[in-house]
C-alpha cells in the first residue's frame, strides 16, 4: 500500500497528529492517506490534507520514503515536510477524535503511534527538518 503523509510544525517545532478512533484501529498519526489511481504522492498530501483537516498546504520538501509493516501490510509511506497556507486545522472525518501537536520528548513517550510514525521517529533527525 503506497500513502503519503504531511509533518506540518507549529512555531515551537512540535508535529501535529491526528488520532484514529476506529473499531480497528486507535493511534496517532500524520495527516495524510491512501493514493489513488495515478494520483503522485505529491498530489495525495495536499489532497489528503484538504479532506481531513479543511487546510490547504504548501510542500516545502520530501522527507522521504519510510517503509513499515501493519497488520502483515507492507506500508510505502512518502512523507513530506509542508506549511499551513490557508485555514486552521479541524478534523473532518468521523475516523479522527483528536488532533494535537507533540513535541519530540512527547512522541518517543507515546505508546499509541503509528507503525510508520514509530518508523519516522526513529529514522528521521526531527530536530533538522
Amino acid at each position: 500500500m503506497e500513502l503519503a503523509g504531511a509533518i506540518l510544525f507549529d512555531k515551537n517545532h512540535k508535529i501535529l497528529l491526528i488520532h484514529r478512533n476506529t473499531k480497528d484501529s486507535k493511534q496517532w498519526e500524520l495527516p495524510g492517506g491512501k493514493l489513488e489511481e495515478k494520483e503522485l504522492p505529491d498530489q495525495a498530501v495536499i489532497r489528503e490534507l484538504r479532506e481531513e483537516l479543511n487546510i490547504e498546504v504548501q510542500i516545502i520538501k520530501y522527507i522521504g520514503l519510510k517503509e513499515s509493516e501493519e497488520k502483515g501490510n507492507l506500508l510505502k509511506y512518502h512523507c513530506y515536510q509542508c506549511k499551513i497556507e490557508n485555514g486552521t486545522p479541524e478534523l473532518m472525518e468521523e475516523k479522527f477524535d483528536d488532533i494535537k501537536y507533540f513535541s519530540k520528548n512527547e512522541l518517543l513517550e507515546n505508546k499509541e503511534l503509528s507503525s510508520n510514525m514509530k518508523v519516522l521517529i526513529s529514522n528521521t533527525d526531527i530536530d533538522n527538518i
